[in-house]
């Protein structure tokens, strides 16, 4: 397989464990720069040390948790510098699997600023055996493909987000901008999400600590406001999936009232306009 001289790749790093190694193994060698952003809580670890000692790998290592989307900007503007084209924005717990960026890289156009894979999420999933492409709404970035010069236009991800909806929010900025964005229904990520509980299909909720409720809650609400006008589908679907994430909490998720209190702290900040990192 031949490297994409015009695509540099991010991972984004958060304590990792030693298994992240073989997930940048199997991309490192597909396109021409991977830049490893460390949020980790600690100092340097013998993990960075060896990465730094890795060709075509640049390490960013920041002194603590920045969040995700100034993450992905430390590696856009560093793209940037560089002269590529695209940026594609990983996370630790991603593995592409084989001919993935090449499956991206097809459903490119002038008009398409984002293209994002199928998600493979449970241990053993299998690949829907579909090949087309399609317009989306949104798109998670693990695994996405961006145009940096919808990024140079579009602005940067949105840092007072921290986390949770800063892809959202970016898709829907696109979409304003002119942009599509695509699903290739053809290039599969395996991605690893949270535990999964409570019965039946439509009551399985994946558990998420009460900090990222937080986020969850200040950043929602934050997009229904600004997008509520411009993409009203967008918001009143997304105050629909709301409701059956409160009702599975209510009944299945453990830690309802340190979460409740979270979420309304969330609530609570967000109509004061106080973003940025929970307690910074």
């Amino acid at each position: 397989m031949d490297i994409h001289h015009s695509i540099a790749a991010v991972v984004v790093l958060y304590n990792p464990g030693k298994g992240v190694l073989d997930n940048l193994e199997s991309i490192k060698n597909r396109v021409a720069a991977l830049f490893v952003v460390d949020n980790s809580d600690s100092g340097e670890s013998p993990l960075l040390a060896e990465l730094m000692l890795q060709k075509n790998v640049t390490v960013l290592q920041n002194s603590g948790n920045n969040g995700i989307a100034a993450a992905l900007n430390q590696a856009a503007r560093s793209a940037l510098d560089r002269g590529f084209e695209f940026l594609l924005t990983l996370d630790q717990d991603s593995r592409p699997l084989p001919g993935m960026v090449d499956a991206l890289m097809a459903c490119y156009d002038p008009s398409v600023g984002m293209v994002a894979p199928i998600l493979l999420t449970r241990p053993g999933q299998k690949p829907p055996g579909r090949t087309r492409s399609r317009p989306v709404l949104t798109a998670m970035t693990s695994g996405s493909l961006l145009r940096l010069a919808a990024y140079s236009q579009a602005g940067p991800f949105r840092d007072e987000f921290f986390i949770d909806f800063v892809d959202i929010e970016y898709c829907l900025r696109l979409h304003k901008r002119g942009y599509k964005v695509i699903l290739a229904e053809k290039a599969c990520l395996e991605h690893a999400v949270g535990a999964l509980i409570g019965p039946g299909k439509w009551f399985r909720v994946t558990t998420h600590s009460s900090l990222r409720k937080y986020y969850k809650t200040r950043n929602r609400l934050q997009v229904w406001k600004e997008y509520g006008r411009l993409n009203p589908r967008y918001v009143w679907r997304d105050r629909l999936r709301f409701l059956l994430e409160f009702g599975r909490l209510l009944l299945f998720e453990p830690e309802r009232i340190e979460k409740l209190t979270m979420m309304w702290r969330g609530w609570c900040d967000y109509r004061r306009g106080r973003f940025g990192k929970y307690g910074g």
